[in-house]
């Protein structure tokens, strides 16, 4: 299996449809006659073939992820894999984190113009966490969300840190791969492994909490597309404020059993 065009629309959006070398942008604009045209190109950190530049051990799955993709323009993509002892993984994944925090910076205001990410009016934004205590309710999240963003507490212990990192990693995996599951058996094998990682988690006495919200994907180019981000946190029940949809904490607080988010309950930290 391939890149993916969820994952390919991952890898521009997050780099800004900007080469994360130069910068500049990897598309040329349209004319009277003809469409635009692309010269960017998802360019594999660790080779997707065992021979190619910068090799490793990961599985396919983990190859072809957003995680292991930068966009470049066509010069430097074929700069990096001629120059592989320069430009190593290490060097390639640097690049990518800075060019990302430069794209979050920019769509932050500091640089005019450019894509960037805005709230969906047609939805209203999500005020608190949905309480998960199944498998379904979550992949019904992921399967409908375009990215992924998470917080976990500082200061954990190693075991729970591992645990809870990890599952983390699962959910990413399953953004990038569940637009591929098509059969009930394949969603339903997912489910039971969301369940599992939340049942773990919920023995060390912590929460796991996540919504939606509906955002909009605007170049200025073409009319914006609906970018649904899905948002993970995991909370000690110990710090956490259950509450219901409105936000109102319930009266006798995070040790009162409730429901997952098709029963109205959520977190908030």
């Amino acid at each position: 299996m391939g890149v993916s065009e969820k994952t390919r629309k991952i890898v521009w959006a997050e780099a800004g449809g900007r080469c994360a070398i130069c910068r500049s942008e990897v598309i040329t604009p349209g004319t009277d006659c003809d469409d635009p045209s692309v010269f960017g190109e998802e360019a594999h950190i660790v080779a997707r073939s065992k021979g190619g530049p910068r090799s490793g051990g990961l599985d396919t799955d983990s190859r072809h992820s957003h995680m292991n993709l930068l966009l470049l323009c066509s010069r430097h993509h074929k700069q990096i894999d001629d120059q592989p002892n320069h430009f190593t993984v290490e060097r390639l994944r640097e690049i990518k984190e800075r060019h990302a925090a430069w794209v979050r910076r920019s769509l932050d205001g500091k640089t005019a113009g450019g894509p960037r990410l805005v709230p969906d009016p047609a939805f209203p934004q999500p005020q608190v966490l949905a309480l998960i205590t199944r498998g379904n309710p979550l992949w019904n999240m992921i399967k409908t969300s375009a990215a992924f963003e998470y917080a976990l507490p500082d200061g954990l212990p190693d075991d729970d840190e591992s645990l809870i990192v990890e599952f983390l990693d699962i959910l990413r995996d399953y953004l990038d791969i569940a637009p591929e599951l098509h059969s009930v058996r394949e969603n339903r094998d997912a489910e039971k492994s969301l369940a599992h990682y939340i049942q773990g988690i919920a023995e060390k006495d912590f929460l796991v909490g996540a919504h939606v919200r509906h955002m909009l994907y605007v170049d200025g180019r073409d009319d914006p597309l609906a970018w649904p981000v899905l948002r993970v946190e995991i909370q000690p029940v110990s710090g956490a404020i259950v509450t219901d949809q409105a936000g109102r904490p319930y009266a006798d607080g995070p040790g009162k059993e409730q429901g997952d988010e098709g029963q109205g309950g959520g977190t908030r930290s």
